[in-house]
């Protein structure tokens, strides 16, 4: 009777925490997802990646620019198209200015307001 009851409370445990993580998970993104200015103007913003890479889509074809705030190093998204994104690895803890066209929608990271 105990294996019977501690299978069942597996299968209801182990389904309903695999719920609640989607939905932390889920949540945490949202909470650092941002979309940077509007309009067809080149923009200048200044993130922080949250994890070592961070995912970028556009409103507008354009280039998208990483510029290190304290090296002055660029990394460079070749070219993104409206509403389809790319991904690239950034250092974790740094700071970055991005540049680019259009709405631009980083995540997951932090956004330096000043």
């Amino acid at each position: 009777m105990d294996k019977k009851r501690l299978k069942r409370a597996l299968g209801v445990a182990i389904p309903l925490a695999v719920i609640i993580i989607g939905i932390s998970y889920n949540s945490y993104i949202k909470m650092h997802t941002f979309t940077l200015s509007g309009g067809e103007i080149v923009k200048s913003e200044q993130i922080q990646p949250v994890g070592g890479k961070v995912k970028v889509t556009g409103t507008a074809d354009t280039d998208v620019v990483f510029t290190d705030i304290e090296s002055g190093e660029t990394y460079v998204i070749g070219y993104i198209t409206s509403r389809v994104g790319d991904t690239i690895k950034l250092e974790r803890g740094k700071w970055y200015r991005v540049e680019g066209i259009g709405e631009l929608t980083v995540s997951p990271v932090n956004v330096r307001i000043e």
